[in-house]
């Protein structure tokens, strides 16, 4: 008699349900998170250095004028669907991001890309306008990982909710709202020698469960119905001694937490009055209310996990914590107390801030609230999800946003702050422009990096932003769960877990 063996299934959170699963179409967190090293694949990963390797790729080569960049690829991957994965996939994937018709967010992240070739199967040729010394390492983020370009055309519209790509494991449901289930491939060619597994997957399904509230996600952890979640430093530490789970800190993360103000709009077009702001929020006490303190507060535009971040500018340039000069600034500037809100020329000093709905988020808005207060700005607060909140930017109704970014070249610099900016704000300022042109243009490293060092000063003294924190995610797993470790993106190596019999 034979018994079947026992289905490996591991079951994870997901903090906020994806807006869909097509990365030419978002490049929020959610969807990387889901998309990551499950589903796609890129042509390039990074090293637990920052190095760029090959991954579908199998070498490239760059002209000496920097414009054009060849790429050999890797033979014998196909998609989930069976096509296979060739020089003609690579090309419809970045044809589709550079299409004007496809508004896709990542237009703005290749830079001067102009075109692609694929002249054969295995041979991608890319050409830009002006030299572009990030791209190679931007390969690597899961917004350039690889969907099938025949489901794409089936599919239309409705392709976010089932992509197909070449990844360990493959689509299989979504219940929105509620879960995503994916299950393992069993054509899969594993092409990354960093992966401790250099087989197919162990696991054969993974449920990634929706989940917000954190109290219900700990309970789950302690009954055995999720077994990893990433959690608040204060969720973490009931289960932190307790021997059936294992806990992950990241604290070489690069996200940076920050706020924005609406520059088109008065006072905000006032350097005085966004110094004002600046000074006048705690971040420790952001940190300690959103994270538990787990982290470390910002001064410079830069997470400190991104190469070329520059502490001595951020010391320097930075505005820490000064209510008292805070409210000299906004007197200066002729904001004057009138009975607990400042008003200048008959206007109060009454503005809104909006962010995405998240319990970290909504902590650390009651503190920027309270600070604000203090010093005679009344803020009216407004939360959305992702999908609503950041195409409103792009809309007139709002004064201050915080926002929450996670990259792992300086570039994003670049994407978010040179005029007119992620949200077609800003207004043309040559230094920080130039500075951040001259930033990814240089192919020298040495050289790239003091540019980039030019541009984290030139934001800063320009107030364009108040960096407030870098948080450190922390990631708790039931001792079950074996073989979960992160790569230097923060993205799982899938085919590493497995469930101990």
């Amino acid at each position: 008699m034979s018994f079947a063996q026992a289905e490996q299934v591991a079951r994870l959170r997901l903090i906020i349900d994806p807006e869909g699963l097509y990365n030419v179409q978002s490049i929020s967190l959610a969807v990387s998170g889901v998309l990551g090293n499950y589903l796609l694949e890129s042509l390039i990963y990074l090293d637990d250095k920052g190095q760029a390797r090959p991954w579908l790729a199998e070498s490239w080569q760059t002209d000496a004028d920097g414009r054009t960049i060849t790429f050999k690829l890797r033979s014998g991957k196909t998609f989930h669907d069976g096509t296979p994965f060739d020089a003609a996939a690579v090309k419809f994937h970045f044809d589709t991001i550079l299409d004007p018709n496809s508004a896709s967010p990542s237009k703005g992240i290749v830079g001067p890309l102009e075109k692609v070739d694929a002249p054969d199967d295995g041979t991608v040729i890319f050409h830009f306008t002006k030299p572009f010394a990030p791209f190679i390492n931007l390969l690597g983020q899961s917004y350039f990982g690889f969907n099938s370009p025949t489901a794409v055309k089936a599919a239309g519209s409705a392709y976010a909710r089932h992509p197909v790509g070449t990844g360990p494991f493959m689509f299989d449901s979504w219940t929105p709202g509620t879960r995503i289930e994916l299950v393992r491939n069993p054509n899969f060619k594993q092409f990354r020698p960093d992966a401790a597994n250099q087989g197919l997957p162990y696991l054969d399904r993974i449920v990634l469960n929706v989940m917000a509230e954190e109290g219900v996600v700990t309970s789950a952890l302690q009954t055995g119905e999720l077994d990893a979640a990433q959690l608040t430093a204060d969720a973490v530490r009931p289960l932190a001694d307790d021997p059936q789970f294992a806990v992950i800190n990241d604290k070489n993360a690069k996200n940076l937490m920050f706020m924005e103000f609406d520059y088109k709009k008065a006072p905000f077009s006032d350097k005085a009055f966004r110094e004002a702001i600046s000074h006048a929020v705690d971040r420790e006490a952001v940190l300690a209310a959103a994270f538990g303190g787990n982290g470390t507060i910002a001064l410079g535009p830069l997470s400190r996990g991104i190469p070329g971040y520059d502490d001595a500018v951020a010391q320097k340039y930075g505005t820490p914590y000064d209510p008292d000069k805070a409210k000299a600034l906004l007197d200066a500037a002729g904001w004057k107390d009138d009975g607990g809100m400042r008003a200048k020329d008959g206007a109060q000093a009454k503005f809104t801030i909006r962010s995405y709905a998240d319990s970290t988020t909504e902590r650390a808005l009651a503190v920027i609230q309270a600070n604000l207060g203090d010093i005679g700005i009344q803020v009216d607060v407004g939360t959305a999800d992702w999908g609503t909140f950041y195409p409103g930017l792009l809309k007139p109704d709002w004064d201050m946003d915080l926002n929450r970014w996670t990259w792992s070249d300086p570039s994003v610099m670049s994407q978010l702050f040179r005029s007119p900016g992620h949200r077609q704000l800003l207004p043309p300022n040559p230094a920080i422009d130039d500075a951040l042109d001259a930033a990814d243009t240089a192919l020298d490293p040495a050289k790239r990096m003091q540019f980039v060092s030019n541009a984290q000063m030139a934001i800063l003294e320009d107030r364009m932003i108040l960096p407030l924190l870098t948080d450190w995610p922390m990631t708790v797993t039931r001792t079950a769960l074996q073989g979960y470790r992160l790569d230097y993106l923060g993205y799982v190596y899938a085919t590493d877990l497995k469930i101990a019999e």
